[in-house]
């Protein structure tokens, strides 16, 4: 009897795992966002990108592990929301580089990784007299900021 209960109580804690999808509107306010963010994964927000004008966001929220999503706010109003499921291969290249970090570690080297790479052009969002280009670089977001006039390299 307690493990039906206790199956049907994480059912329901479970089933509420997901961010209103109201929440991800354009236009939302970023309080908005924070609020529904923190029913969904009881926890603040994570700051990934922040160049002054546009902040990105992430919420650890019931998004499946085969998806990312981002959230871009510009003056705390969200401008764009940004999500692409991961093909097999990248979720082979998370899978690779995780196992290679894991033999560094165990073989006491401290490796440096650089990348000369962007990765692969995903989507931009002018920022004052900037533009910022996003890549996507198996299944990770970076940014380069350059200038409004310039096309994304």
């Amino acid at each position: 009897m307690k493990k039906i209960i206790y199956i049907l109580v994480l059912g329901l804690l479970l089933s509420n795992c997901g961010i209103n999808q109201s929440a991800l509107n354009i236009g939302t306010s970023f309080a908005e966002y924070k609020s529904a963010c923190r029913k969904a994964a009881i926890a603040s927000p994570k700051l990934i990108y922040n160049d002054g004008k546009v902040k990105g966001y992430q919420c650890e929220d019931g998004t499946p592990a085969h998806t990312t999503r981002y959230e871009f706010f510009e003056k705390d109003r969200l401008v764009k929301v940004w999500s692409k499921p991961l093909t097999a291969a990248e979720r082979a290249a998370r899978l690779n580089t995780a196992l290679l970090g894991l033999a560094i570690i165990n073989s006491g080297n401290s490796g440096s990784a650089t990348s000369q790479n962007n990765g692969i052009y995903s989507f931009d969002i002018p920022s004052g007299m900037n533009k910022v280009c996003f890549y996507d670089q198996l299944g990770s977001l970076s940014a380069m900021t350059i200038g409004r006039a310039e096309i994304c390299p």
